[in-house]
C-alpha cells in the first residue's frame, strides 16, 4: 500500500511539475533579445553572457606524429538493396503510394494543429518601416510587405491562441528607413506539448507506419491450388 502511495505522489509530482509554463520572452529591435522563464529559473539564452577568459597555461611542445599510412585501394562500392518505400510502391503502384501520402499529409497537418495550440501568446507586437530611395517604390515595397505579413498573421491567429497582439506595417516615403521591432511573449504548459506529440505518434504509428510496413511485405506466390 505504502509503495503505490509513492508511486502515485511521484506521478502527481510530475504532473504538477509539467503543468506549469514555460516561457519565452523575444525582442527584436536591431538586436536579439531572448529570455526564458520556468518556476523559479530566468534565464538569458541572447545576447550570450561571455564568460570570463581563464589565463592560458605555457604548453610544452609536443613531439609531432609520424604519417600514417594511407591505404590508396579503392574500395567496391556496396549494392542497395531495396528500401521499405521502393517495396511498397512496387507492390501497390501509384494508387498505394498516393494514398500513403495523403495519409502522412494529414498526419502531419494534424501534428502542427496540436502543437500550435498547445502554445500560447500572451502578447505580440510587430512594427514595420518599409521604406526606399523613390516613393513610387516604397509605395511597391509597402504593398508587397504587407502581402507577406498579413497572411502569416491570419494563420497564427486562426491555429494559436493569441490573447494580444498588434501589428503596424508603415511606409516611409520621406527618409525611406526600413526598420523591424518584434516583441513576443510566447508560454507552453509543458504537459500539453507532450500530449499533442504523443497523439501525433500514434497517428503517424497507426495510418502510416502500418500501411508501409504491410504494403512493403513481399507478396507470397500464388500456389497451383490458387490457381485453380
Amino acid at each position: 500500500m505504502k509503495a503505490l502511495i509513492i508511486i502515485f505522489a511521484i506521478i502527481l509530482f510530475f504532473v504538477l511539475l509539467l503543468s506549469v509554463r514555460f516561457t519565452a520572452v523575444i525582442h527584436y529591435d536591431e538586436d536579439v533579445a531572448l529570455d526564458v522563464r520556468w518556476l523559479f529559473i530566468k534565464k538569458q539564452i541572447m545576447p550570450e553572457v561571455e564568460p570570463k577568459k581563464p589565463k592560458k597555461k605555457k604548453e610544452k611542445k609536443k613531439k609531432e606524429p609520424e604519417p600514417e599510412t594511407v591505404d590508396e585501394t579503392v574500395k567496391e562500392p556496396k549494392k542497395k538493396g531495396d528500401n521499405i518505400i521502393t517495396r511498397f510502391y512496387r507492390n501497390n503502384g501509384i494508387p498505394g503510394f498516393i494514398d500513403l501520402l495523403k495519409r502522412l499529409m494529414k498526419a502531419v497537418g494534424g501534428m502542427f494543429s496540436r502543437i500550435f495550440k498547445s502554445f500560447i501568446i500572451d502578447d505580440l507586437f510587430i512594427s514595420l518601416i518599409v521604406g526606399d530611395s523613390d516613393s513610387a517604390q516604397t509605395a511597391i515595397k509597402h504593398g508587397k510587405t504587407c502581402a507577406a505579413v498579413y497572411p502569416i498573421l491570419g494563420y497564427l491567429t486562426t491555429h494559436m491562441n493569441i490573447k494580444k497582439h498588434k501589428t503596424e506595417i508603415l511606409p516611409d516615403f520621406a527618409q525611406g528607413r526600413n526598420i523591424v521591432r518584434v516583441h513576443a511573449k510566447i508560454s507552453v504548459v509543458p504537459r500539453k506539448l507532450i500530449n499533442a506529440v504523443i497523439i501525433v505518434a500514434f497517428e503517424l504509428t497507426g495510418k502510416v507506419l502500418f500501411k508501409l510496413l504491410k504494403g512493403s511485405k513481399a507478396k507470397k506466390p500464388a500456389t497451383a491450388e490458387h490457381l485453380k
